[in-house]
């Protein structure tokens, strides 16, 4: 095996990581409680989580301040099993433990004509990575830590693997009602981006009788930038509603801090760039009648034309965005309002992933961890008018993905096929306040 190989693949695995609940690599589409419960909010006018979806339809509230606050609780089951070819046999390892805190809190104030809005959210991230038992990427860290040392070990136990990401997101805004049918809204949002990955590993079974070496490395990563988002809605009858969303990029360029590193693979004040890609958003829904209302999305996210760096293959030199191609999603839901204060929804979407080169963009940690890959999502919830100014929501969403097999490119030369199997429980709640 090259050593050169392993170790500058391991180095860039640990730059400008990014774990995302599901979805694309890094922009939420969960958002909201009320998102969870239906699974499509782009032309949502009924709660002010429109802020991030629907900024331009927010005069529908009425006029007076409206206040939406959530929290979502997810459960995420990541597997990944493979076969190094070393005697050892099959091995295969799980995510452990639970992401219970989610929140968001958006606010809304409308006044004839205008409305200005704000918002505090997580965009990206907002997942811990957890794996205390070791992972791929923890046994590639342990063949090269064993070749290493030259014969002094000829073993490694005691693994173990954690990152975690968070982009805490502020947004602000105004939008203007230029007629019953139309209106547009402009914002600016600023992320303050934070990743943090901890592995470590003892070299063991030492021909020289050398007591067991425990080996870590421990970093931070901190990023922040501001970008603009623009809106448009279009009502062209009172039972249909059309709306469309921009976000523009983000640029982050991550600095990393170095708290341990025994393996020699980070360097502190070190820049990466990650940026969040910019969002092209569609919606529309639909009043069948006084009780059923449809809605549909379809939301771009242009990763390809993000700044996510580049990395070394021999004398090739490629770009991380460019390997991992674009994404979209496409949604549909619907609301039933049983009775006057009761209201149950479900619905469901497709995200793609259009990976230009997937095996190889698979050498960034948290990819064979995480697992970044075409999934479905199915919602289902209902909300309480619980008093004249208050409304409860409750939503329940399964997701899952397509069992796949990855070429573990980290492996070279040894030909190694990674089986990846995972699904996604999350629960929320939230309310949506008037004054």
């Amino acid at each position: 095996m090259k050593k050169q190989i392993i170790s500058g693949i391991l180095f860039l695995a640990f730059c400008s990581t990014s774990l995302i609940a599901n979805a694309q690599m890094d922009n939420l589409a969960n958002l909201s409680p009320e998102w969870i419960r239906s699974g499509a909010r782009n032309s949502a006018t009924d709660a002010s989580d429109a802020v991030v979806y629907n900024p331009a339809g927010l005069h529908k509230l009425g006029n007076g301040v409206h206040l939406n606050i959530g929290n979502q609780s997810l459960f995420r089951k990541p597997t990944h099993t493979y076969d190094f070819g070393l005697g050892h046999g099959e091995k295969s390892y799980a995510q452990d433990g639970a992401d219970l805190l989610l929140p968001n809190i958006y606010g809304a104030w409308v006044k004839n004509k205008w409305t200005v809005f704000t918002g505090v959210y997580v965009s990206g991230g907002g997942a811990t990575m957890n794996y205390p038992n070791g992972s791929i990427t923890t046994d590639l860290i342990g063949l090269q830590s064993v070749m290493a040392a030259g014969g002094a070990y000829a073993d490694h136990k005691d693994a173990y693997l954690k990152a975690s990401s968070m982009y805490l997101t502020g947004t602000i805004g105004v939008s203007y009602t230029f007629s019953p049918k139309y209106s547009f809204g402009i914002g600016i949002r600023h992320i303050s981006a934070s990743n943090t990955a901890e592995t470590g590993i003892s070299l063991t079974s030492s021909p020289m009788d050398l007591p067991d070496m425990p080996l870590a490395l421990e970093m931070e990563e901190s990023a922040s930038g501001t970008a603009y988002t623009l809106s448009m809605n279009f009502s062209p009858s009172e039972k249909l509603n059309m709306s469309m969303r921009y976000e523009s990029a983000v640029k982050l360029d991550f600095k990393t801090k170095q708290i341990k590193d025994d393996f020699g693979l980070t360097k502190d004040g070190d820049m990466n760039r990650r940026d969040l890609s910019s969002v092209y958003a569609l919606g529309l829904s639909y009043y069948i009648n006084d009780k059923i209302q449809l809605f549909t999305d379809y939301t771009f996210y242009a990763q390809e034309n993000a700044n996510w760096g580049e990395t070394s293959w021999g004398s090739t030199v490629r770009s991380w965005s460019d390997m991992a191609g674009d994404a979209y999603t496409i949604a549909a839901g619907a609301k039933y309002q049983i009775t006057p204060t009761f209201a149950a929804s479900f619905g469901g979407g497709y995200t793609n992933f259009c990976y230009a080169d997937k095996d190889a963009y698979y050498t960034k940690l948290g990819s064979f961890e995480v697992i970044y890959d075409n999934n479905v999502n199915l919602n289902s919830g209902f909300s309480i008018h619980a008093t004249e100014k208050v409304d409860l929501n409750f939503g329940y969403m399964h997701a899952f993905w397509s069992d796949q097999t990855v070429k573990a490119l980290s492996a070279s030369p040894m030909d190694v096929d990674v089986k990846l199997k995972n699904s996604m429980d999350a629960i929320a709640i939230g309310a949506q306040i008037r004054f």
